[in-house]
């Protein structure tokens, strides 16, 4: 714990020696809200998005670090006026594709009023857990690059995804006992939205 005490004190000093720079990068860890098995509260469960910028488009990049069986299958976009799709990209040992994923939206989003832009979200090809991204080894990822239109910047995306005006969905199956659940990405604190991308590594190794 003192460890850990030490790591966040000299990640915070970094933030606070980094000049005023605009947003390069942003990780945000998705909260499950659906209690369809024994492991819908376990702390085992471990998926998170970085979202950063490029020129003249942002990218959604997703990670599963569990430390249980699972599978990230599906990726539902809701809402948001800043986002044209223009690629997905496979990491090592996943197969996504953009044909519209099944079901159409994220299992039991309405019950939170999740509904998804189906033009935006993109699921793995069957079948899923397979092709889903998993725990590590090997670091499996997957990456949705998206066109900012309408003058958008990251900082309004960035700025959306804080304010619930553009959420992230994400559906995780495969569990140890066979369930599935449905997570959404919760808004990080506004001081993350300065961080640089060595100081934002620094503190993603806290999460160890």
């Amino acid at each position: 714990m003192a460890r850990l005490k030490v790591q966040v004190c000299v990640a915070l000093l970094a933030v606070a020696l980094l000049p005023v720079v605009t947003v390069q990068a942003v990780v945000y860890p998705f909260g499950v809200f659906t209690t369809n098995g024994d492991y819908n509260d376990s702390p085992a469960i471990d998926v998170y998005m970085d979202v950063t910028n490029g020129a003249s488009q942002v990218d959604f990049t997703f990670y599963n670090v569990s430390s249980i069986q699972s599978s990230l299958a599906q990726i539902y976009f809701d809402n948001g006026s800043l986002l044209g799709i223009s690629y997905v990209e496979n990491g090592p040992g996943t197969a996504f594709s953009e044909v519209s994923p099944m079901p159409g939206n994220l299992p039991n989003g309405e019950t939170i009023d999740f509904y998804a832009d189906m033009e935006f979200s993109i699921g793995a090809e069957a079948p899923p857990p397979e092709n889903g991204v998993n725990p590590p080894p090997p670091d499996e990822w997957v990456k949705i690059t998206f066109d900012l239109i309408n003058g958008g910047t990251l900082e309004d995306v960035i700025e959306e995804l804080n304010t619930a005006v553009l959420r992230v969905g994400i559906h995780i199956i495969d569990l140890p006992d066979g369930s599935s659940e449905s997570a959404v990405n919760i808004p990080e604190p506004g001081t993350l939205a300065l961080l640089g991308l060595g100081a934002l590594a620094l503190l993603r190794r806290t999460r160890a």
